[in-house]
Parts: C-alpha cells; sequence; structure tokens
C-alpha cells in the first residue's frame, strides 16, 4: 500500500459516518502518486466527476488536458487532485442541484486531509487551479488575479505556483491568453526543479 492509499484508507473511515443518509461520495486524486514533479489541485469535484468517481473529466477537465497538452505533460506523470473531496451543491432556480464553492466547513474538514494527501505524494511543486485551493494552502488573504503566474510558499512547505481555474476560461474567454502565458511559465520553471 503506498502512502496516499493509506491516506485515502484513513480518510474513507473518517467520513463515512458524517453524512448518513446523504449521498456524498468521496472523489479521490489519481495520477503519479509518488513524487511527482508537480500536483495540481482543484477546488472541488463536479457533477460530472462524481459520476465518474475522478478528478477533472468534465467541462474545465477538457481545459486542463489542453493545459497539459500545452505545458508538454500528461496526467499519468503528475497527481491531480481538489482541496476538496466531495460535491459541494446548492438548488439552483430550475430545482437542480447545481456545483457550488466549498464553504467553510467543508474546508475546514478537509485542509487537513489535503496537507497529509500532499505530505504522502511528495510532489516537487504544487499548482493550485482557482482562489479555493490557493486560500487554503497559503493561508492569505490573496485572490488568484493578484497573483496568478507567480511562486507561493504553501502551507504544506512544498512550493506553490498560482493558476486561474481551468473553467475560468470557459466563463471568461479574455483570461484564455493570460492562463495560457502562466501555463507556459509553470512548463519552463518545472523544468529547473
Amino acid at each position: 500500500m503506498t502512502g496516499v492509499q493509506k491516506v485515502y484508507q484513513d480518510m474513507k473511515k473518517f467520513f463515512q459516518p458524517l453524512w448518513p443518509g446523504e449521498d456524498k461520495p468521496l472523489v479521490l486524486g489519481e495520477g503519479k502518486s509518488e513524487s511527482p514533479v508537480l500536483m495540481l489541485i482543484g477546488e472541488a469535484p463536479g457533477e460530472t466527476e462524481v459520476a465518474k468517481g475522478r478528478p477533472f473529466v468534465g467541462k474545465a477537465g477538457k481545459n486542463l488536458d489542453e493545459f497539459l497538452l500545452l505545458a508538454g505533460l500528461n496526467r499519468e506523470e503528475i497527481f491531480v487532485s481538489n482541496a476538496v473531496k466531495i460535491r459541494p451543491t446548492e438548488v439552483g432556480p430550475t430545482g437542480r442541484y447545481r456545483n457550488r464553492a466549498p464553504n467553510q466547513e467543508e474546508l475546514s474538514l478537509f485542509i487537513p486531509w489535503l496537507l497529509r494527501e500532499i505530505e504522502a505524494v511528495r510532489p516537487k511543486a504544487l499548482a493550485t487551479l482557482g482562489n479555493v485551493p490557493l486560500k487554503a494552502l497559503t493561508n492569505a488573504k490573496i485572490t488568484i488575479g493578484n497573483c496568478h503566474g507567480t511562486w507561493l510558499q504553501s502551507a504544506a512547505g512544498v512550493p506553490l505556483f498560482a493558476l486561474y481555474h481551468p473553467a475560468s476560461v470557459i466563463y471568461r474567454r479574455a483570461l484564455a491568453p493570460v492562463y495560457e502565458q502562466d501555463v507556459m511559465t509553470l512548463a519552463r520553471e518545472l523544468k529547473n526543479l
């Protein structure tokens, strides 16, 4: 059993009794689980991710795949996970469940597990995708708009590169060139790690 598998086993035991009667499956990380050059950390799984049991396989996942192609990386070489491992939802105006950002309670529950996961995976660098994982791992009152494309120190003790979330390009096409430039900067600098 690898270190991250042990963390996930412990995590499942911890979370299983927390939401009796509710269907809140954990979507765990995947990829190279032992000392990858990069660990990508998103916000939380969405509907498609829960259905498939894998992180970043929905619309944002398509953008992530383009990001990896642009950076010259493939998913097998890195580790992909989320700060929160359940899908945070709310009821929308149509009466259907929709995604929402994780709340403080969810973040408080999952951040200690995220830190254990990072410690077990031992990546050379982290890249946060959006504000939620950025704030979760820096404990700072910063936003992605202020620090995208830069290196920061993470609470996990691993260098952290701040990126916009891949979904942001879906909703704000004007971010695409900025996002691409940040990805290219990260790819170039990963070669020096």
